[in-house]
Order: structure tokens, then C-alpha cells, then sequence
């Protein structure tokens, strides 16, 4: 049985002005990464982590990388990977 197309996303929380409410804040990211087991975490686990998108972790992944506060290597044709500098 196919689940309707409108019932496969969750419905995300809009402000006032319509736009989309954050969930997750650059230092929930970093949490996970502090918190880790492992020393490198890819965006997927990251997102499994804090139960986000995976393109919601890898924006503040990005973010993160550029204000310094992480670093990142591709370390394959489509493979990143992220971790905290020491």
C-alpha cells in the first residue's frame, strides 16, 4: 500500500511571516560532534542524531566550516566528512 505523497513530510512550524522555524541551532550540531563516539561524522549521521533533513545538517555542517568551528575533507566521489579542530 503507498503512503499519499501529502503524508510522506512532516509538517514543519512557520512564524508569523510565513517563514520556516529552525529546529536545529548550530550548537545542537555541535553537540552531537562532542558527544560522538567517533572523532568524523558525515552529514546522514549527524542528521540521524538530531532526527533533522539531511540537507538541514549539512547546511549547519557548512556553516560551521566556514565560521571555523569545524573542519571537513571529501574523502570520496560524493563522501564529507566533518570534525571538530583541535
Amino acid at each position: 500500500m503507498r503512503v499519499p505523497a501529502d503524508n510522506v513530510h512532516m509538517e514543519r512550524e512557520r512564524d508569523e511571516s510565513g517563514q520556516y522555524v529552525e529546529t536545529v541551532s548550530l550548537e545542537d550540531v555541535l553537540s552531537v560532534f562532542e558527544q560522538a563516539e567517533v572523532p568524523v561524522l558525515t552529514a546522514n549521521e549527524v542528521a540521524g542524531e538530531l532526527e533533522c533533513s539531511r540537507p538541514s545538517a549539512y547546511n549547519k555542517l557548512e556553516d560551521l566550516t566556514e565560521r571555523g568551528e569545524l573542519h571537513k575533507k571529501k574523502v570520496g566521489s560524493r563522501a564529507v566528512v566533518w570534525w571538530l579542530p583541535e
